[in-house]
């Protein structure tokens, strides 16, 4: 690949140069150059290149559980792959090592990420996350569960997988309202949502829990 001059790109071919991988451990001052660099972690991420990412990112052997560079604002791999990347590497980042909770600044951790993203695919991603060991109730955005986003998505599909995988339906917020998933169904009028959440709270009742 070749950055021209307006800072567009050329291909020359998929395999990487290691002179211009060596350019790349440092984030570039130049403002093609660091677009250069963004790029070329992009393009592994969306083409689910595990190889070309590792390259990309400066071949740290742990490069799949390490932050990026901040000055891309890029984040951690797993978080960015779950916005960006096909559901198989997901997976592969799993795999390899990627921590399915991993520390997050903006309040997406991997499953209340996956149910924000704008993909036809999410509740796939969630499974994928889940079998790789994501917190079923960690705290996000708004101190939200992944049973509270599920709520204020009004995703029933969404409850009900959380419910199945053991998502704690009695936790409360511990800021603002201190409110429930269900709590928050019943005030939006969900009902649907609110029905399988008020379910689940009886039986967990009725088990003791």
């Amino acid at each position: 690949m070749r950055l021209s001059g307006n800072c567009g790109w050329e291909q020359y071919g998929s395999q990487a140069n290691s002179i211009r991988i060596a350019a790349m451990l440092e984030i570039p001052e130049d403002r093609c150059e660091r677009h250069r660099l963004f790029k070329a972690i992009d393009d592994a991420f969306k083409a689910g290149d595990f190889e070309a990412l590792g390259v990309a990112l400066g071949g740290s052997p742990g490069w799949f559980d390490e932050q990026m560079p901040f000055e891309l604002g890029l984040g951690h791999p797993l978080e960015y792959a779950i916005y960006w990347s096909p559901a198989a590497f997901i997976s592969i980042l799993l795999d390899a090592g990627s921590d399915a909770n991993y520390h997050h600044h903006g309040g997406f951790p991997a499953i209340i990420a996956a149910l924000s993203a704008d993909r036809a695919d999410r509740l796939e991603i969630v499974r994928i996350l889940i079998d790789g060991g994501a917190d079923l109730n960690i705290r996000g955005v708004n101190d939200w569960t992944p049973l509270h986003y599920a709520v204020a998505i009004r995703s029933v599909d969404a409850i009900r997988l959380l419910l199945a995988a053991g998502a704690d339906p009695s936790l409360e917020t511990r800021i603002d309202d201190y409110t429930t998933a269900l709590e928050d169904a019943d005030n939006a009028g969900f009902e649907a949502g609110a029905s399988l959440l008020r379910d689940a709270m009886t039986r967990r009742g009725s088990n003791g829990r």
